[in-house]
Formats: C-alpha cells, structure tokens, sequence
C-alpha cells in the first residue's frame, strides 16, 4: 500500500474534501494508469483507475475518473469501514508532483 502521513505529505492547498479526492486520485492514476484488472469473466482487461477532463453540459470543466479498488473478500461483515478493508495494489511511494 503507498502509505502517507497527513501531516507531512499532503499539500496544505488540500484543504477540502474534493482537492483531496482530485488529489489522492491524481497521485493514484499517476502510479497505476498502467496496472490493468479483468472486472468479469471474458472480458478485457481495463485499468484500475482512468482520468480524463472534459466539459460537462453546463460548460463547467470536470476531471472525471473512475477507480477499481480490490475490496478484502469479508469487507461485507467487517464492521469496520469499507476503506479499511482495501488491497494494497503496490508499495510505491507517492509521485515528487503530488507532495509538499
């Protein structure tokens, strides 16, 4: 798992909610845009996570991913949160570009 101490390596212009998903999810597909998964019997393999910009309907510019995160296989009856029961996909650090 690339770990991260948020007192260290989050960029104090991360100050809400959506910079840290715009954020945690940049560093994220700077890492593993290449790392691919088969999300079901016969089908491609695709990527983890995917980003790409655009311009919604009411002209406003968007950053648009979609991420695949293996999920432990008893995360259902855990009572913890979902999060804690992420797979690690790698242990690479996080990229120079995304930290203070």
């Amino acid at each position: 798992m690339t770990t991260f101490n948020p007192a260290t390596d989050l960029p104090a212009s991360v100050n809400s909610l959506e910079k840290l998903v715009a954020w945690a999810n940049g560093a994220f597909y700077s890492l593993h845009k290449n790392t691919e998964y088969q999300e079901s019997d016969g089908a491609a393999l695709v990527p983890i996570i995917t980003m790409q910009d655009g311009k919604a309907a009411n002209k406003t510019e968007r950053a648009i991913f979609r991420v695949s995160l293996e999920l432990g296989d008893n995360w259902r009856e855990d009572p913890q949160p979902y999060w804690v029961n992420t797979t690690a996909v790698s242990s690479a650090a996080i990229p120079i570009g995304y930290l203070p």
